[in-house]
């Protein structure tokens, strides 16, 4: 087996905080956020323009050069401090979240939060509804949650292409004991950090192809989704939804 090579993605939420005008309320501040994919393996070449790289169990590198997911909403703890400390703020969507460029359909809009520590973010990823009015009925994101595409070297070919589709509805849950501390008159980044090093820490992509579980397509590609995969690769969309569940970072 090839040494695993550390690489993580990073779904970044940059918060901007402006102070609200002063009364006798408890003040409040706004947050815009962004957020897009981070790799300690990014790589720029004009063979493979601008790409994220991760590898599996067995050492093939998988690159990553888009990656999109849909966002029901985002949801913020109130600091414990607060009197409603056992209320949440929520950022409804649904977005059509662009994952390499960090824009969004529609754009993400600012909310406003009371100052404080935060403890904890949830970011609820849900299935695309075509009734939300956000992509077409030929978009491969439709009733689906999450697709990442890219190239990758198998048996002698490096120009394969990839593609990867879940569907799944769950929250991601970012949590940190010491918090995150929110100020007024301040700017503040918040980062939410998927590590993608984990993400196929236990799933072996060539090892499937090679044994048949997976197959290629009639061009030498490879497509996989729900109920694509046999054998001992049978679970390995499940695999990847826990992988991306609870693998974080949070600061």
């Amino acid at each position: 087996m090839k040494k695993w090579t550390a690489n993580f993605f990073s779904l970044f939420l940059l918060v901007t905080l402006i102070s609200c005008e002063s009364s006798t309320e408890p003040e409040s501040t706004q947050i815009n956020f962004s957020m897009k994919l981070k790799s300690t393996a990014f790589k720029t070449s004009a063979a493979l323009n601008s790409n994220f790289i991760i590898t599996d169990l067995s050492g093939t590198v998988f690159n990553i050069t888009a990656a999109r997911t849909n966002v029901r909403h985002i949801q913020f703890d109130f600091p414990e401090s607060n009197s409603n400390s056992s209320h949440q703020v929520s950022l409804n969507g649904p977005f059509i979240v662009d994952l390499i460029t960090g824009r969004t359909n529609p754009a993400i809009k600012t909310v406003e939060v009371i100052p404080g520590i935060y403890k904890r973010v949830d970011v609820r990823l849900d299935d695309t509804k075509l009734e939300d009015g956000l992509i077409s009925s030929e978009d491969e994101l439709l009733d689906n949650t999450f697709i990442l595409k890219g190239s990758f070297e198998y048996d002698g070919r490096a120009d394969r292409k990839f593609t990867i589709i879940l569907k799944f509805n769950e929250d991601v849950r970012f949590e940190q004991p010491n918090g995150i501390t929110v100020k007024e008159n301040n700017l503040t980044n918040m980062i939410l950090h998927l590590k993608v090093d984990e993400w196929l820490s236990n799933i072996d992509i060539t090892e499937c192809l090679a044994n048949g579980d997976i197959r290629l397509d009639e061009n030498g590609d490879l497509t996989i989704s729900d109920n694509t995969n046999s054998g001992s690769c049978e679970d390995f969309e499940n695999k990847l939804k826990t992988n991306i569940k609870n693998n974080y970072d949070f600061n």
